[in-house]
């Protein structure tokens, strides 16, 4: 049979013919949905205030439902408080262009660089805001890493959520700032349904309150390895099949279904979370999560007689369902996307997702666990400085613009309250060129510990589920 991927022609001719000719265009990479981010409410940080903010939310007054006495004054009543804090922050990326190379490459390699750092630039703050909401979500929900036998030092495979509290019922406790456990101010959390108190903690990483470390407790216990560990304050969260653990996950059964999202919109109904400006709560779950809707029995019964003509089956989409708008994020927490820990089931601060992504904490032996998270209005706000107050009538050795728009795969990816920043070349053949992105702020998710139970994050709500 011919081999007609070699062009037959003679030696002579096929001499004289360029061959390998470079093309002199560069394919764009498959680039991740960046949706996250814009959930956040902006708001900007302004100048000589500090390189931190300390926010205030108020709580309800108790209503009066005794009559008076005739005669009587009514009893001055009062409101519960509550403060949440952003850090000022800042964050790059960088690259650098050698223009000798890039005056030669098949491409103008100082603009594909450009955007490609955009690109970047997009992905880190989608990321930022990724974290803030999913850890969030999953708040004051871990379990012991070993077993341990009347210990007061509990070693558990998360921190998040079990590191500060608020007491306003205690005269030494914090009465309004969520502040660090003490003994003064104790966090109240549940260990095999045992009642002690968080006095303390020692994290693994100095400084980290997401990862892997240690609780000090106001009494002993006795646990198994990876027995749930639940603060009072944690923040409500639906596991597909039930159970207080990951490790509870059954693939192939605890899959996603309608009566998973039912239960987190009730949730938000009753602890009255608002809609969002469309005037609907939005859920961001992963493709595969859409695809197992498809086959929930209720969700099928809800498409009868459409099944052909529907745009949920004609698209493989979801819109809008049950006070909620769906949007498919293939950014959701998952091994893959989670770099560089996601696939040895290790926490890093390099890409700090604080839920665990391995139903039994191993990646070995353990299934995958997928979380879809809904979101209600003011979950998360982004703070941010105006850089241009960065620049003084000293000038600056190149050029700057506020924000960057690039296009990837056609689509076109908005880069925000963004510095970009290209520096004129300083070597001594001024040919290195620099271009630097800055972002100046925090994310943040409110608190909501004032109003309600004692859930301290209540405008998300995390749901999880096997493959």
């Amino acid at each position: 049979m011919a081999d007609y991927s070699v062009i037959l022609q003679s030696p002579t001719f096929r001499a004289v013919v360029q061959e390998n000719a470079l093309d002199r265009f560069w394919s764009d990479a498959l680039y991740p949905m960046v949706l996250f981010r814009a959930e956040a409410r902006d708001e900007k940080w302004d100048a000589q205030v500090g390189d931190n903010k300390t926010f205030t939310g108020k709580g309800l007054m108790q209503t009066s439902q005794i009559p008076l006495v005739p005669g009587q004054d009514p009893l001055p009543l009062d409101y519960p408080v509550e403060q949440w804090t952003a850090l000022m922050q800042q964050l790059s990326g960088t690259i650098d262009t050698n223009m000798p190379t890039a005056i030669v490459a098949a491409v103008n390699k100082l603009l594909e660089d450009y955007k490609q750092l955009g690109l970047q630039a997009g992905e880190t703050m989608n990321k930022l805001a990724r974290y803030k909401l999913f850890n969030a979500a999953d708040a004051g929900w871990t379990v012991a890493n070993g077993i341990h036998t009347g210990v007061t030092s509990l070693v558990v495979k998360r921190l998040n959520g079990f590191t500060r509290a608020r007491r306003p019922d205690l005269a030494a406790g914090s009465p309004v700032r969520y502040d660090f456990v003490t003994a003064n101010n104790p966090l109240a959390i549940i260990v095999n349904a045992v009642a002690v108190n968080v006095v303390g903690f020692t994290p693994d990483v100095a400084g980290d309150e997401l990862g892997p470390g240690t609780l000090l407790l106001s009494a002993a216990v006795t646990v198994a390895d990876r027995d749930p560990v639940r603060a009072t304050t944690r923040t409500f969260r639906v596991i597909s099949g039930g159970g207080n653990a990951t490790d509870a996950l059954t693939p192939g059964t605890d899959i996603l279904h309608l009566a998973e999202i039912r239960a987190a919109v009730t949730r938000f109904r009753m602890q009255s979370v608002p809609t969002l400006g469309d005037g609907t709560f939005h859920l961001h779950l992963d493709p595969a999560a859409e695809g197992q809707l498809f086959s929930d029995n209720e969700f099928q019964r809800l498409n009868i007689g459409t099944l052909s003509e529907g745009t949920w089956y004609k698209d493989f989409a979801i819109a809008k369902l049950g006070g909620c708008t769906f949007y498919q994020n293939n950014q959701c927490p998952l091994p893959e996307n989670v770099k560089p820990g996601g696939l040895t089931a290790t926490f890093s601060a390099i890409d700090p997702i604080a839920g665990e992504l391995w139903t039994n904490g191993s990646a070995s032996t353990g299934s995958i666990v997928h979380r879809a998270i809904l979101i209600g209005k003011d979950a998360l706000n982004e703070y941010y400085a105006d850089q241009a107050q960065l620049e003084t009538e000293a000038g600056i050795t190149g050029t700057v613009k506020k924000g960057a728009n690039v296009t990837n795969n056609g689509f076109e990816i908005s880069v925000d309250r963004i510095r970009v920043i290209n520096r004129a070349p300083l070597d001594r053949l001024q040919q290195n060129v620099s271009t630097t992105w800055s972002f100046m702020g925090d994310f943040v998710t409110r608190t909501d510990g004032a109003t309600g139970d004692a859930a301290v994050q209540k405008r998300v709500v995390g749901i999880l589920h096997s493959d």
